[in-house]
């Protein structure tokens, strides 16, 4: 189905005034033309029975015995009637006792003005003449036939000699007027030209008062729409309008929101460029303070480990002890400190993918390595279940996320197990880490991947952290254009889940929400 294109407002009002104009024009000049042609059309019927009464009035009796009595009262009364073809009488006929004459005599037979019976004392026709017309008669001039009765039916006797008295019946006697409608008709066309005329200056007229409401009444709302669009794109942008009314004062109102708007961004946009001056100074004092501490740390660890092995002499069991407990804390804090790089690497955009081929089984086993020693140390097992799947992923990152994942389940599972699978998942994987730990609360569950969030944030808490590693996870699967999502229980565990696609799509590292939505409301 076809559709028509969509009209501007200007248009659809322009429009709707010419075409009520047109309409309007129209009916009262169809109105109009027919009126007049009514009325001269019974102006020459009210002729018609006039000529026919004179007649009738003046008729005899004797005229109406015979052919020769009609023709006679014919002669005697023509010279009173025009019958000329420019005036409005073409043809009389005077019908009676089966004779009849007709003046002019050749119209007789071109119209075929038999005698006929009459049903009523008056009879009109409306009709029109017929093709093979005798100059000067045109075809097709529309005429009114009118027949009015002199006498009615009678009843008369016949004899004959050697034949018997016979009754007959007698049709009535009438006089028939034809009357032309010619002048009618060029009267009537005469007027429609006039009346046409005078529509084209209505509608012109109606052309130029819809432009003028226009201006006065929709322009103004035009000018305020495309001030509208416009400020999308250039905040300077302001409606003049100068029309004394409302419309006026709602312009006003539009350029007066537009200044606080344009204020309300001007200080946005400050705070904007304070907030990526304080995210960026916070970034490099994250890295610059992350790799001045990873150098001290690595002269502790080494030292510890160097005395560990006995290079400055035997040790007592529990120098062994305070030994192995600094290389674990080590441990630890170098972990963290790498959690502070790595998201701050993610939040300045530097972070990027190097995506390759894997086999998801080898990535696995080697995360598992990677956190055996602290599920050992808590009694936990590790299960695994990974049939052979290949996908396409950075493997350091793949690796991280799922070491992040192992960690904190073995960290928040006092005892028990944790359990690590990959399965196939429409085009992609999707992995699940699994533990049987203390669970989450439901109002906890909302915000655990947010940056420095940890469950228990109290002083007292009971496990260590600073609440990166859920956050460089999901900032890690949103890169590889993956998703993550976590059910748990209180008290019964929880459970990771995360969706990579088989072919990577590569998304940039996401900003800090609250700076990301700055930049664009600036924008």
């Amino acid at each position: 189905m076809k559709r028509w294109p969509k009209l501007s407002l200007r248009y659809k009002f322009i429009l709707t005034i010419v075409l009520f104009a047109v309409v309007l024009a129209v009916s009262f000049g169809f109105i109009a033309a027919k009126r007049l042609q009514s009325e001269l059309e019974q102006q020459v019927l009210q002729r018609g029975y006039q000529i026919s009464s004179n007649i009738v009035n003046k008729i005899t009796i004797s005229s109406l015995t015979s052919a020769q009595g009609l023709q006679g009262a014919l002669r005697l009364y023509a010279a009173l009637i025009p019958t000329d073809v420019g005036g409005e009488v073409l043809f009389i006929q005077i019908v009676s006792n089966g004779h009849q004459a007709t003046i002019p005599a050749p119209l007789y037979n071109y119209l075929h003005l038999k005698p006929e019976n009459m049903r009523y004392t008056q009879e009109v026709s409306r009709l029109r003449l017929p093709e093979g017309m005798p100059k000067p008669y045109q075809a097709n001039t529309p005429y009114f036939d009118l027949k009015v009765a002199v006498s009615g039916p009678g009843i008369r006797f016949t004899w004959q000699p050697g034949r018997p008295f016979r009754l007959e019946r007698v049709p009535p006697a009438y006089v028939r007027v034809g009357l032309s409608l010619a002048y009618v008709e060029r009267v009537v066309r005469r007027e429609l030209l006039q009346i046409a005329g005078l529509s084209a200056l209505y509608i012109l007229l109606g052309l130029l008062i819809a432009f003028w409401l226009y201006k006065g009444i929709l322009g103004p709302i035009e000018v305020l729409t495309q001030a509208v669009k416009r400020f999308k794109r250039e905040q300077t942008v302001r409606a003049e309008v100068h029309s004394g009314d409302e419309l006026q004062t709602l312009a006003e109102e539009f350029n007066r929101m537009a200044d606080t708007i344009a204020e309300r961004d001007s200080r946005l946009e400050k705070i904007n460029r304070e907030l990526r001056q304080a995210n960026r100074i916070k970034s490099e004092f994250l890295a610059v303070m992350g790799h001045e501490l990873k150098t001290p740390l690595h002269a502790i660890r080494g030292y510890s480990q160097l005395l560990l092995e006995g290079v400055d002499g035997p040790l007592t069991a529990g120098q062994r002890e305070d030994l192995a407990s600094i290389t674990a804390s080590s441990d630890h804090l170098r972990e963290l400190i790498d959690n502070i790089l790595r998201f701050s690497k993610i939040e300045s955009g530097s972070e990027r993918l190097h995506p390759e081929k894997l086999e998801v089984r080898a990535v696995i086993t080697e995360a598992i390595q990677s956190v055996k020693s602290l599920a050992r140390a808590k009694g936990i097992t590790i299960e695994t279940t990974a049939p052979g799947l290949r996908l396409q992923a950075d493997e350091t990152k793949l690796k991280q996320i799922l070491i992040n994942l192992l960690a904190n389940a073995i960290k928040y599972t006092p005892a028990g197990q944790v359990r690590i699978s990959a399965e196939r998942e429409g085009d992609g994987v999707r992995f699940a880490v699994s533990d049987s730990g203390i669970g989450i609360a439901p109002e906890h569950l909302g915000k655990i991947f947010e940056p420095f969030t940890q469950i228990d944030s109290s002083s007292t808490r009971e496990w260590s952290g600073i609440g990166l590693g859920l956050a460089v996870v999901k900032k890690y699967v949103e890169m590889h254009g993956g998703q993550i999502w976590v059910k748990s229980q209180p008290g019964r565990g929880s459970v990771f889940s995360f969706s990579l696609p088989h072919a990577l799509v590569a998304r940039p590292a996401a900003k800090h929400e609250e700076v990301a939505a700055l930049e664009s409301a600036s924008r």
